[in-house]
């Protein structure tokens, strides 16, 4: 028989990779925010309609939006995750980013993003993140 798992168990792990990412993120770590992503180049990055092919042309993208910025600060409201399986769970949420750029402007947008996690060698990564910005009106 298959062993037993707890989607509880699976939830929090979930969860606590997010946010290890998004601390990573929020110190402008480039490097330890993609620590936590899938090495594949299977398109696992889609942003505001853009599909990033590659892991490489991702980091590339993630480094250039860092240019200019002096802090950042990007939070989940309410992340909800569904465990599809014991090695498998989306999490879906919405979110606010404020930045405060080197020229000393700040930014403030909302931001909607699901990700999908995939337990791999006893570890949750991402394996793909989609993230998007509301049209402005």
């Amino acid at each position: 028989p298959a062993p037993a798992f707890s989607e509880e168990a699976v939830r929090k792990a979930v969860l606590e990779t997010n946010t290890r990412m998004t601390e990573a993120a929020n110190r402008l770590d480039v490097d330890a925010f993609f620590s936590y992503i899938l090495d594949t180049d299977k398109g696992m990055i889609i942003q505001n309609g853009k599909l990033f092919k590659t892991r490489a042309e991702a980091l590339q993208a993630v480094k250039q939006g860092f240019m200019g910025v002096e802090k950042i600060d990007r939070r989940l409201t309410d992340p909800q995750v569904t465990v599809i399986s014991p090695e498998v769970a989306l999490l879906a949420s919405e979110g606010t980013v404020n930045a405060t750029l080197t020229d000393g402007r700040t930014m403030e947008a909302r931001f909607a993003v699901s990700l999908v996690f995939v337990k791999k060698d006893g570890q949750w990564k991402l394996l793909h993140g989609h993230y998007s910005m509301p049209t402005r009106m």
